[in-house]
């Protein structure tokens, strides 16, 4: 164990010196990767819904765009498959909806057609 002298004063298990204002150490190891963005949460909700409930996967994914384009987040892609998936996806089952009522409409004038007033088949 060395004893400090008039010239060095410093402890001999002392911490280093504070570096000046503004310098940082280096790191031993370089710089290392940078932190990732976070993944938006609306964008993974809209893409999720496209398969629970379309139109409120369409909600979700505009949300997520406007959410994305502000914060720089990362889930853009995820954001896009929503709002096109439940477009998509709602258009398929209006359409499937209205072919339905049209078919019934159908099949309630063709039973008119064959049947009397009274039901009997004419």
């Amino acid at each position: 164990m060395t004893t400090p002298t008039p010239e060095h004063p410093e402890q001999p298990h002392a911490a280093p010196p504070a570096p000046p204002p503004g310098y940082h150490y280096p790191s031993p190891y370089g710089y290392g990767y940078p932190a990732p963005r976070p993944t938006n949460t609306m964008a993974i909700v809209s893409l999720v819904m496209v398969f629970v409930f379309a139109p409120l996967a369409i909600v979700f994914g505009a949300i997520a765009k406007k959410q994305i384009r502000q914060t720089g987040e990362q889930g853009s892609g995820f954001a896009t498959g929503g709002l096109i998936g439940g477009i998509v996806v709602t258009v398929l089952y209006v359409l499937l909806i209205v072919g339905l009522i049209l078919y019934f409409v159908w099949l309630v004038d063709l039973i008119n057609d064959t049947t009397d007033r009274v039901g009997r088949p004419v």
